[in-house]
Parts: C-alpha cells; structure tokens; sequence
C-alpha cells in the first residue's frame, strides 16, 4: 500500500476533546450507505468491519484522553502508568489502522475475520473453564468466520491463526502518513517503561534521537498516538464517505 499525503487537523488535545465527545454520541462514527466501508461491512457480515474499528478506535481515544489528562490538564505524568495509556493508545489505533488501511477488501474483510478470531480465542483462553450458557463455543465462532472466509475465497488457516499487536504496528509503521514520528519506536518505548524494564533508561534517547523531531519523554509516545489517530480518521473519511476532521 502506498505512503498516504498528511493533511492539516485540530491540535492534539483539541482533536482528543472532540473525539471524547464524538464517542458519546449515538452512530459517532456514521457509514453512509453506498461507501466503501458499507460494502465492507456486507461483504463481512455478521463480522462487521465498522464494528471493530468503533471499538478499536473508541479504546484508542479513551487511552490518549486518560493520558492528556494526567500529562497535560493535571501535570502529573507517572512513571509508568501514564507509557501505559500512550502503549494502549498505540496498540488500539494501530490495530484500527490495520484493518481499514488495505486497498483490496479481501484484505480488509481478512483483518476483521482475523480480528475477531483473535478475541475469540483470547476469549477462550480467559473463560473457557467458566460455565457461561449464553456463549457459543470457541469450534462454533470459529466456524462462523470460516463461513464468511469461504464466501470471500479467503485462506481459513490464516483467519484462525488471529493477529497480533506487532502485526498492526509493523503495518501502521510501514503506512503511515510521513513525515511522522513513527508507531514501532514509541511503542517499543512505552512497552518499556510499562513493564519497568530498566533497558528503557538508556534506550529512550537513542530511539528519540532515531526520530526526527521527536519530543522527548512521555510526549513522543503520545504524539505519535495523536499522528497515527489523525491518519486513520482521514482514510475513514475516504472509507465512510463522512467528514470526521
């Protein structure tokens, strides 16, 4: 997929505020009928792809407002809390990116499958020793996304195997918009000081320096989250034929 061409959007903390606000809304983030997106969501269904961005996007706000709270209304970042809500920030976002970023619906519908198999199977390692009546099993979900795959000529080995972070974050890095302070480096970082590994210390400044015009501390992070969200509401746009920036 090609680089795509930054445009201009609100500051940071004003974009957040209005997103913040957005996300309270019934139909925050609108798919008008006849767009790209919509056709997505058919071709998907009952995998919506609209759904999953929503919920990705709406984690991936909440986090960058929990953290421009702390950092920029209250002034009182933490040591590692605060890398916490900018890694969560950049993990949501980027995971959105990945599934609307691809030109081939194939490759879109495949994300959402992908997606959704991932849940799944977290879902079953997390509570499939519970005794939950209203849940299918993990063999019957999965079915239903192989359904799905079939009707696309989708590869069902590759939908059950899910995704991982670092699969988002290698496609938001490789995608981005540029110039732009990058997604694999300020995750890595925050990953870092979320975990208080102590490698981050000396390995902070070098992955700054690394990243023109990068800020230093928690900025870096959180700035890049604020990139990476304004990117993937501009290919919304393109997607969902709505003016959302």
């Amino acid at each position: 997929m090609p680089k795509r061409k930054a445009a201009a959007t609100p500051s940071g903390p004003a974009l957040i505020e209005r997103l913040v606000k957005r996300c309270s809304t019934p139909d925050h983030f609108p798919v008008a009928s006849g767009s790209s997106l919509a056709a997505d969501d058919i071709a998907s269904r009952p995998f919506s792809t609209s759904n999953v961005l929503r919920m990705t996007l709406t984690a991936g706000i909440d986090h960058l407002h929990a953290a421009k709270v702390l950092v920029i209304d209250q002034q009182v970042p933490h040591n590692a809390a605060t890398w916490s809500l900018a890694r969560g920030a950049l993990e949501n976002l980027a995971t959105a990116y990945w599934v609307l970023g691809p030109d081939r619906r194939d490759d879109r519908i495949e994300h959402t499958l992908r997606w959704h198999a991932q849940d799944i199977m977290d879902a079953a390692t997390a509570t499939g020793h519970l005794d939950v009546a209203s849940t299918a099993s993990a063999d019957a979900r999965l079915a239903e996304l192989d359904n799905v795959a079939h009707r696309r000529q989708l590869a069902t080995e590759r939908v059950r195997r899910g995704y991982t972070i670092t699969d988002a974050v290698a496609y938001a890095e490789l995608c981005l918009p540029h110039p732009a302070l990058g997604v694999r480096r300020p995750w890595q970082l925050s990953s870092g000081f979320a975990h208080g590994q102590p490698w981050v210390e000396g390995g902070a400044p070098a992955l700054e320096a690394g990243t023109p015009s990068a800020p230093s501390g928690i900025q870096y992070p959180y700035l890049a989250a604020v990139q990476l969200l304004e990117a993937f509401l501009r290919l919304y746009e393109v997607r969902a034929n709505t003016s959302l920036v």
